[in-house]
């Protein structure tokens, strides 16, 4: 390893960095796993949650902007008459699964990785679907309980379009939650970027041919967001990592996503 951070024959090394990217819906949320260990993570969510007892279903393997392992949970969602016990159980069963997945990566291989949801605290009321599906977000988003430091306002591009979000490092794990702007996430091709309208069920990409349904795009874009969030957060330093991660995330990042 060069002083730079670069090895022996110039190249730059891997940045072990990895986000599981979840949409959050009424009736499901679908978990989108991308980067260096996207597929480990794939199958020991899946293992882990047959052992929690609840059922996290692999839809397959999706060629985004990267590679993307794509998994639904599935939950009776929350009405006024059974309120949200059973859908908290299962909603808690299944992210313990992917949290515990997340926890064996970061302790074997030394990586980062990352958890990425749309941020829904504010929002257009007018949407009910949103609206509902909000009452799930927060079950999941309070789990991980008070903020220990916070990096507000982060901005990253890809292609054309900007994005900001914000990235939160929890007081009782060592996840950092990437909260990303909702817009747009249902209704852009994550493999070229074209908007597809107003996705109703399942769409095909009429520039890439790119094909999924509303909520796996859904997840897979918060999925990338998340990650390219991540990846701004850690070469400029302003989430506790390591200082050579940092120098490495930094050259990495300028190498895919040139400004």
């Amino acid at each position: 390893m060069g002083r730079d951070g670069e090895g022996r024959d110039g190249r730059v090394p891997v940045v072990d960095v990895t986000v599981v990217g979840v949409d959050v819906g009424v009736r499901r949320s679908v978990v989108t796993f991308v980067g260096t260990w996207a597929k480990l993570l794939s199958d020991l969510a899946v293992i882990y949650a047959r052992q929690n007892g609840v059922s996290l279903i692999p839809l397959g393997v999706y060629d985004a902007m990267t590679r993307a392992y794509v998994a639904e949970i599935s939950y009776p969602g929350v009405d006024k008459y059974r309120g949200g016990e059973l859908t908290s159980n299962i909603v808690n069963k299944a992210l313990g699964a992917v949290v515990r997945a997340i926890h064996s990566v970061q302790r074997i291989h030394n990586a980062l990785v990352g958890l990425a949801f749309e941020d829904l605290r504010l929002f257009n009321e007018h949407k009910r679907d949103l609206a509902r599906a909000k009452v799930v977000w927060e079950l999941i988003v309070n789990r991980f309980g008070k903020v220990m430091s916070r990096c507000p306002s982060v901005k990253t591009s890809w292609f054309w379009i900007s994005y900001r979000g914000e990235v939160i490092m929890p007081i009782r794990d060592s996840i950092p939650i990437v909260l990303v702007e909702p817009e747009y996430t249902s209704s852009t091709c994550p493999r070229c970027g074209t908007y597809l309208g107003r996705v109703r069920g399942r769409v095909t990409c009429g520039y890439c041919g790119f094909e999924g349904d509303r909520d796996v795009i859904g997840a897979i874009n918060v999925a990338l967001r998340g990650f390219l969030i991540l990846m701004k957060c850690v070469r400029e330093g302003v989430i506790g990592v390591a200082r050579e991660l940092q120098g490495l995330a930094h050259r990495l990042f300028i190498r895919l996503f040139p400004y």
